[in-house]
């Protein structure tokens, strides 16, 4: 990496420093720009202006936030074919449990899949400072050491060539009883039927942070160790060939599931006919609720799989609704 330094002055009042870095990459104002909000915010530099003529960026910070914009300039400013600097991590100094990290996302070839896969890590590892670099396809992250650990875990599930299966372990035990996961659906065929299954696993589950990534039709989920056990459960229950021939009607096979924590803690999977029409299962799903009173009731379309969660006596009376159904 190449860079050189047009200006340098001390501002002794404020302990200040200003610093340019002339850029070897610079091909447009929208590179130089995000390379100026990755700085700004990882750097927590206020000051930061951009040159286009000049393919310069200009800061003034402290010594210790100038240390790491110019690490940061070093990440950034290379080639989009690379080869990358095989340094990636930054710890300032006596600054304690705090790093900062780049990624590069390699195998994301459209700025969406990046966005996703970055949507994920800051959500699912709490992470506040998560920045994008297109042009190089990287994540900056500043974090704690347990937020980059799992951060750099997710990445490793995701940033994979297609067709190619995720490294294992697919789950990370966090401190407490918090769990990551991430599963990568086989028959999920189409976007609808991967945003079906995740609006299900979501509802039933009251699972907030559970996110999609398109392109490995995988389904990242951070909640407590049962709530990602009941996301496993309706998964292995949903991800099946839709083609009729689904072991998912097996009935002796079971599709029930039981919640510790919880008074509505029954959750039970059942299929409807395959040639009912969509419009058909939401009558047999108004049916269901009026007769039981359950409010947590999803249909997965592909398979005719209509998941409810309630109390025994609720679920209960939602079978015995769909049995007279049937004969009707």
């Amino acid at each position: 990496m190449r860079f050189v330094i047009l200006a340098l002055a001390a501002s002794v009042a404020f302990a200040q420093t200003n610093q340019v870095f002339q850029l070897t990459q610079k091909d447009n104002q929208q590179q130089l720009e995000e390379i100026a909000t990755v700085l700004r915010g990882t750097t927590d530099i206020r000051q930061v202006s951009v040159d286009e003529l000049k393919g310069s960026v200009a800061v003034e910070g402290t010594a210790a936030q100038i240390a790491m914009a110019d690490w940061l300039v070093h990440q950034m400013d290379q080639p989009a074919n690379g080869p990358f600097s095989r340094v990636y991590e930054y710890r300032p100094p006596g600054g304690g449990d705090d790093v900062v990290r780049v990624f590069y996302v390699n195998h994301a070839a459209r700025p969406q899949q990046l966005q996703e896969i970055v949507t994920a890590v800051r959500s699912v590892a709490d992470i506040q400072r998560v920045y994008v670099y297109n042009p190089l396809r990287a994540a900056v992250v500043r974090g704690t050491n347990q937020q980059i650990s799992l951060a750099a875990w997710l990445v490793d599930q995701l940033n994979q060539p297609a067709n190619v299966a995720a490294p294992s372990p697919h789950e990370y035990q966090l401190p407490g009883d918090d769990v990551a996961r991430v599963f990568e659906l086989a028959h999920a065929e189409t976007p609808q039927q991967l945003q079906e299954i995740v609006t299900l696993i979501r509802s039933i589950g009251d699972i907030q942070r559970l996110f999609i990534y398109i392109d490995r039709r995988a389904v990242i989920v951070r909640a407590r160790a049962e709530r990602v056990a009941l996301a496993a459960w309706l998964v292995s229950e949903l991800d099946k060939p839709v083609d009729g021939q689904s072991a998912a009607h097996d009935s002796t096979a079971p599709h029930e599931f039981r919640l510790s924590d919880d008074p509505a803690n029954l959750v039970r999977v059942f299929y409807l006919p395959r040639y009912q029409s969509a419009e058909d299962r939401q009558k047999v799903v108004a049916q269901v609720r009026a007769n039981s009173g359950i409010r947590r009731l999803f249909v997965y379309n592909a398979l005719g799989a209509l998941a409810v969660r309630g109390t025994a006596g609720q679920v209960a009376t939602a079978e015995k609704a769909l049995e007279e159904m049937k004969v009707q």
